[in-house]
């Protein structure tokens, strides 16, 4: 039985920095667990870099743990079109130990060092010894994002359920074209490992666990309302960036940690366009899948953050404990630079958060 956990991650201007949460990450199934065989695979670090800008917000989101950057400058603008920046960069941080009480870190900051996550899912076929093991040429044929949105799969469903007489395609939907971004879902397992699990959500109408538009299917976004999102793996947001990354591809070099965790993280970035303080937030869904043989016990989560709010000589950072929120807002009302985030000094200063919830 697979075991994982959901995070989501949320980023708020004027609103909500560095948060933890805390669980165990079993391991996945009932096979020997005084031994784990973690391979260096000889993966190359993620090359991808993809735009999330559905609302005030446009941002840069990497394909290896981290995002907001593109590896030189900040790409946190908000408002959109402004030239203005609020991040730095940030990333994903997990650590906890294994049964022997051996400490397993996986994160990353700027690179410097190297990198301790690799795109692409790792082997979930746990009879075979390639379980938990990705080779190089799966982590490049991942290295990517997959970028929809929901106005998309809502044509798409509209354009499967006309039907004449009430209907006729050739004048509702002229011309009308399949999306790349629907044909080419990344839904299956079965390149990877020859199973029939499935990888980004979908909706399987005919229930035979594979994958066809032609046949209706579709992105799992929850469009009729009935999902159990806390159950259901389903897609969120008006636009959304769907990857998936892991940190077994190669060595540890950012952390330093001596050997891999096993971890297949399936990610999501997305926003909503709305006419409220929605509009200024952006999210970040995680599920983290443990495909090692062993518990991680005492894990840990963080989110790893500079924030950088315009000028960033003249940022103060601080924390709610009852709201588990860290946040980072302007210390003085000149916030030096073309880019600055200036403010009447009779308004709030404007500030920046993050949470897990």
């Amino acid at each position: 039985m697979k075991k994982y956990i959901v995070l989501t991650l949320v980023i708020a201007l004027i609103g909500f920095f560095n948060s933890i949460a805390k669980d165990n990450i079993p391991n996945p199934n009932n096979s020997n667990t005084d031994s784990y065989r973690l391979l260096s695979s000889g993966c190359l670090p993620s090359t991808a870099q993809t735009i999330m800008d559905i609302n005030n917000v446009r941002t840069t989101i990497l394909g290896g743990g981290d995002m907001w950057w593109d590896l030189d400058n900040a790409k946190y603008e908000i408002p959109q079109g402004s030239d203005r920046h609020s991040m730095f960069a940030g990333a994903l941080w997990i650590g906890g130990l294994d049964a022997q009480g051996n400490l397993k870190v996986a994160g990353m900051t700027y690179r410097q060092d190297g990198n301790d996550f690799w795109p692409g899912p790792l082997n979930s076929d746990y009879t075979s010894p390639d379980y938990g093991t990705i080779d190089a040429s799966t982590c490049a044929e991942f290295d990517k994002h997959y970028k929809i949105e929901l106005s998309e799969v809502l044509e798409f469903i509209e354009y499967n359920n006309c039907i004449a007489p009430d209907c006729i395609k050739d004048e509702e939907f002229p011309d009308y074209v399949i999306p790349d971004a629907i044909n080419n879902w990344p839904s299956d397992r079965l390149s990877v490992d020859g199973t029939f699990d499935y990888l980004a959500p979908y909706a399987d109408l005919n229930g035979n666990m594979t994958y066809d538009p032609t046949l209706g299917e579709y992105p799992a976004y929850d469009v009729n309302k009935e999902r159990d999102c806390k159950n259901e793996d389903i897609l969120f947001g008006d636009q959304t960036l769907w990857w998936v990354f892991n940190d077994n591809g190669n060595i540890h070099t950012e952390s330093g940690s001596e050997s891999a965790i096993g971890l297949e993280i399936q990610a999501q970035g997305f926003g909503f366009q709305t006419n409220d303080e929605i509009n200024n937030m952006t999210f970040y869904n995680y599920k983290i899948i443990n495909r090692s043989t062993q518990t991680l016990n005492e894990t840990y989560f963080g989110q790893w953050v500079d924030p950088d709010l315009g000028e960033y000589q003249d940022d103060f950072v601080g924390c709610d404990v009852s709201l588990g929120l860290g946040y980072c807002y302007n210390g003085d009302a000149i916030d030096e630079g073309v880019a600055g985030y200036n403010y009447d000094s009779d308004d709030p200063p404007p500030a920046i958060g993050v949470d897990f919830f």
